[in-house]
């Protein structure tokens, strides 16, 4: 068989959103796909013989990292793919140097519920660390495909000039609403949340992971009307209606974000998931 004179190479990731930074670092030269979609919890990815199959073609493998993605070791190990194996030339961890926020400190305890031991990995919403996730794609590039750097290093420097111009559109956009407080319905939108100076005074589950109770909500509804907080927050892939028993109980709106590239019609890429939390949350607020 002849080979075909430009073959592209593969890159798996962890799921849609770092797929999508994948695409844009690689642009041409790269054949990306994922294994969570963004309408799944990433908490709860079960691993499947089709996901191995996908990383054992691999050159390029980008995780999540920081404990979120536990499940990803075990498709590692199977996909016997020695290019992508932990500290491989091909294995990316696209939390590699992102400010990471809400580290635990003092004795962990399970009561706590799901604690990520490293901190906060939903770094991913906060705009302000797209260009560490995607240098840390663009270095993994030039690693398996050092003679395509020219072609990383400038469709890199072009996103991150794409990110520098949105965000101070993005925060224009929520300058009147700065240290205005919302109730989260898990501990997933700190980065997003600092990155536009709002503040969370509660969230939907009692403890991260754990679901709500109705003693929870009602304590939550009350500190709500103390505070004249109107804004409860949750991402497209999570139940409604404790969501909506709490607007009810406190007066609130709740808010839909999409959980990420691709998950609702018309979010192609960062920009467009962006556009709409700011503009969601903005008009809510």
């Amino acid at each position: 068989g002849s080979k075909p004179a430009f073959a592209k190479m593969d890159v798996v990731a962890a799921n849609q959103d770092l797929a999508w930074v994948a695409t844009a670092v690689g642009g041409k030269e790269v054949s990306v796909d994922y294994l969570a979609p963004s309408s799944q919890d990433p908490h709860q990815i079960d691993p499947r013989p089709s996901q191995v199959a996908k990383l054992s073609r691999a050159k390029l493998a980008i995780r999540i990292g920081l404990d979120l993605d536990i499940w990803f070791d075990s498709l590692l190990r199977n996909a016997g793919n020695a290019n992508i194996l932990i500290n491989a030339k091909g294995y990316v961890d696209a939390s590699r140097g992102v400010r990471l926020l809400e580290i635990p400190s003092g004795k962990l305890d399970p009561s706590q519920g799901d604690i990520h031991i490293f901190g906060n990995p939903h770094y991913f919403f906060g705009p302000s660390n797209i260009p560490a996730i995607a240098r840390n794609v663009r270095d993994g590039l030039k690693r398996v495909d050092p003679a395509k750097a020219a072609t990383y290093d400038a469709n890199y420097d072009a996103l991150v000039k794409r990110i520098q111009e949105a965000l101070p559109r993005w925060r224009a956009k929520m300058k009147s609403d700065q240290s205005k407080s919302v109730v989260a319905y898990h501990k997933s939108l700190v980065y997003f949340l600092a990155d536009f100076n709002l503040r969370e005074i509660a969230n939907v589950e009692p403890r991260p992971g754990l679901e709500p109770t109705v003693g929870h909500l009602s304590t939550t509804a009350t500190l709500m009307k103390q505070q004249s907080v109107k804004v409860i927050l949750t991402e497209s892939y999570r139940p409604r209606r404790w969501s909506d028993l709490l607007a009810k109980q406190s007066g609130g709106t709740v808010v839909v974000l999409p959980a990420g590239v691709g998950a609702e019609k018309g979010i192609t890429d960062y920009f467009t998931l962006m556009d709409a939390w700011v503009d969601r949350v903005s008009a809510a607020l």
